[in-house]
């Protein structure tokens, strides 16, 4: 795409509102404080070395979401494919831009409908003010509550994300927030769990200030390495090295272009007056897309002292070649050759007068560089050609050297615009997006999209891209529905095109800004909303309180699944066991199921308004293995936990067995045909109904000693009959087995987590 002359990039039209709450930011921040003064530098932790890993194999795990949907298993998906990966957007700011409100558009709509096209209603947050499109299941929390981060952890981690991306576009980086994300997640990967790495989106046309913090305050102080995620053997940051020097931009303004073919050659030739590490330069390629060049650069000798052949080069973004050594200040040529593919060119802008290095100072003023002459195929020319240095500094080639640099493409729309480049979310059908090897590394999926007709626009406008966009079109709103459209739609095509890492937009995104008709932004309504704004229009997977509850959580799972494959479940073999308490004879007993670590937690954590508190003192034994066997007559269960078991049977919810029996979450209690539980004195076998508990005349056999216990149901109590076994279990304790789906992920602890549940298997010899 041809620029035009006043095109600057960083007035676009680019709506991804996180530098708008960026604004408001700069006003609602409590003090401008200097983040390397406020924290300690560095934790001096390092990565351990031999940690054990939580062979949890969540992946193997089965679950029905609340729409009926069966996350998919092995003999579904296959064996799992370790060269893919999946990326995370993730957001950094609740609770850090003031503390009014919450204010919920959706219950705001639901109670006063009338307020959407009323920008003075007295329901709304001031202009600028974040508003929550919905609750959180956690409720209306900040960045720091830690029993909400170590959730984050478990669940994220469950899914099989490999990193969270962390939203920074705003020229904050938010340290309130990842300071106690990081420790959080340190710790439970020490504890053993598989939880993801982090990495940083930086702004994408000035990431400068951004990467030098992130670099100061975190990187250089080698601040919590281990929960850094590595790509391509180095730290991945979100961000185009080609920002990170005061070179000016190539502004192709009053510029021609000056074509090259396989015959001709374009030079400039210039002094400067310091040491350079990088030449930028800018083309036009006439929107070919598959175009590149030779580059040559040679010292006043005329000695070539680099040469790089087959750049790729897109229409109008300018390209930069970076070199391992700087060179010092001095005269130097760079000349341009066409390589292969489309068509390609050199920006130059005309001159004029007879003294060609003050008429090229003139038409081009950058600091440093003196312009001496320009050719073509040897003969000179009145013009000067679009090129500027990077000057060298040690701190940028400190920064260079250290990281895999991914700049983020913010349109929705055109596709990859430089090498290298990721898309964090676009519309259907998505670009492929690749490196500078020429692979196919990368692809976005989201939920939604802030597009209206065909831009860049805001959520808040019934024509946007919401959750049940798809075919082309946005539904009316009565025959919206949530089971995934749009975000289905992007991953077939996704898992179509196989990319090695998929960047899925996104989690915990609750809040956006609160705009008038007036803001600059394609669509906007009389009471705008960019990236979020209802339930609709919202691109969040984090399970919600109400309404579509966990569904794009577990969509989100179904669809990694597919997309990375499924670990092997192993077959049970029958094995009787005494009921001792010695637990000797568990053993050699297989499989073993195993749970987070960690993860039954007290929270007391403040919410967002200054008013709420959040306080659950559930968490009490933390379940760490299970396993199954059995014989002719009985099943018998094992159960470990982290420490010794607290608690007795007069205990309140206290430890319990769900067994779904028949597989079938449609019968029992949230498909739990039978639960082993308390009655005050000891176990008892209930049977369940909808929202009851019978209980079973049969006697359950079970020993507790330490942090162990074991127990015994006859099969026959279990109506499993005497042939080949196979059913789901669930253990549980802090927690109403009779509760809503939310107490499971919220209260106590449950093994496994969530609406997950273990699956055994076993076939008779």
């Amino acid at each position: 795409m041809k620029l035009p002359s006043t095109y600057n990039p960083l007035k676009q039209d680019k709506i991804n509102a996180n530098f708008i709450i960026g604004v408001v930011a700069s006003c609602l921040l409590l003090s401008s404080i200097s983040q390397s003064s406020l924290f300690a530098a560095n934790d001096h932790l390092t990565t351990p070395t031999g940690a054990p890993w939580n062979p949890a194999q969540s992946d193997q795990w089965v679950a029905m979401d609340n729409l009926s949907r069966s996350l998919p298993t092995f003999s579904d998906v296959g064996e799992t494919r370790p060269d893919k990966y999946i990326a995370c957007f993730y957001f950094l700011w609740n609770g850090r831009h003031g503390d009014a409100g919450p204010y919920d558009i959706s219950k705001i709509l639901s109670e006063h409908p009338e307020a959407k096209d009323d920008p003075n209603s007295p329901h709304w947050g001031g202009v600028g003010i974040p508003h929550h499109w919905g609750e959180s299941i956690f409720g209306y929390y900040v960045g720091e509550d830690e029993s909400v981060l170590r959730k984050h952890a478990q669940m994220l981690g469950d899914a099989g994300v490999d990193v969270i991306c962390f939203d920074v576009t705003n020229q904050l980086t938010y340290p309130e927030s990842y300071r106690p994300l990081f420790k959080v997640f340190s710790e439970m990967q020490k504890a053993g769990n598989k939880v993801p790495k982090v990495a940083f989106l930086c702004p994408f046309w000035a990431p400068n200030k951004v990467v030098r913090e992130l670099w100061r305050d975190v990187y250089s102080q080698n601040y919590y390495p281990d929960v850094w995620f590595n790509w391509k053997g180095k730290p991945l940051i979100l961000a185009d090295p080609d920002y990170l020097s005061p070179a000016p931009q190539l502004s192709t303004q009053n510029c021609m272009p000056a074509s090259l073919d396989e015959k001709s050659t374009l030079t400039q030739k210039f002094s400067v007056t310091s040491q350079f590490d990088r030449i930028y330069i800018n083309s036009p390629t006439w929107k070919d897309a598959n175009s590149s060049v030779d580059f040559i650069i040679r010292d006043e000798s005329g000695k070539t002292l680099e040469k790089r052949e087959g750049i790729k080069v897109f229409d109008n973004v300018p390209f930069t070649v970076r070199f391992e050594t700087p060179f010092p200040a001095g005269v130097y040529t760079v000349e341009l050759k066409k390589g292969k593919g489309g068509r390609i060119g050199w920006w130059s802008r005309p001159i004029e007068g007879d003294n060609y290095e003050e008429s090229a100072k003139k038409a081009l003023n950058i600091d440093a560089i003196q312009w001496l002459e320009a050719t073509k195929n040897g003969k000179k020319e009145n013009v000067v050609r679009m090129l500027s240095v990077g000057l060298y500094d040690e701190e940028t080639d400190k920064i260079l050297n250290f990281f895999t640099f991914r700049p983020s493409q913010p349109d929705y729309f055109v596709g990859q615009t430089k090498p290298n480049q990721w898309s964090w979310l676009e519309v259907y059908p998505q670009h492929k997006f690749y490196n500078d090897k020429g692979e196919f590394e990368e692809m976005g999926v989201g939920v939604a999209q802030n597009a209206v007709e065909g831009k860049l626009g805001v959520l808040s406008n019934p024509r946007s891209y919401g959750r049940s966009f798809h075919n082309g079109s946005e539904p009316e709103p009565e025959n919206c529905d949530y089971t995934g459209l749009n975000f289905q739609e992007q991953w077939d095509r996704a898992l179509k095109v196989d990319p090695e890492i998929i960047f899925v937009t996104g989690w915990n995104e609750w809040i956006a800004g609160r705009f008038t008709i007036d803001a600059p932004f394609h669509g906007a309504t009389p009471v705008s909303f960019v990236d979020q704004y209802n339930e609709e229009f919202s691109r969040d997977c984090e399970p919600m309180r109400g309404e579509h509850e966990d569904a794009y959580y577990y969509q989100l799972i179904s669809n990694i699944r597919r997309f990375k494959g499924v670990s092997k479940p192993t077959l049970g073999v029958p094995k009787p066991i005494k009921i001792d308490g010695s637990f000797d004879d568990w053993s050699s007993v297989i499989p073993k199921y195993y749970d987070t670590i960690g993860d039954p937690t007290h929270r007391d954590c403040r919410g967002w308004s200054k008013d709420t508190r959040y306080v659950n003192n559930t968490g009490r034994n933390d379940v760490v293995e299970t396993c199954v066997s059995y014989d002719q007559e009985n099943v018998y269960f094992y159960l470990k936990t982290r420490s010794d078991i607290q608690g007795d049977f007069s205990s309140d919810n206290w430890i319990s067995l769900l067994l779904d029996v028949d597989e079938n979450a449609q019968t029992g209690n949230k498909g739990n045909d039978f639960v082993v539980s308390s009655n005050g004195k000891t176990f008892v076998l209930w049977k369940t109904d909808v929202d009851q508990l019978v209980s079973v005349s049969s006697k359950i056999e079970f020993q507790t000693t330490g942090n162990e216990l074991e127990l015994s149901i006859p099969r026959k109590a279990l109506e499993l009959g005497s042939g080949n076994l196979t059913f789901r279990f669930k253990w549980t304790d802090g927690i109403d087995v009779l509760a809503d789906w939310s107490s499971f992920t919220t209260d106590g602890d449950a093994a496994p987590n969530d609406r997950y549940y273990y699956r055994y298997e076993a076939r008779q010899k």
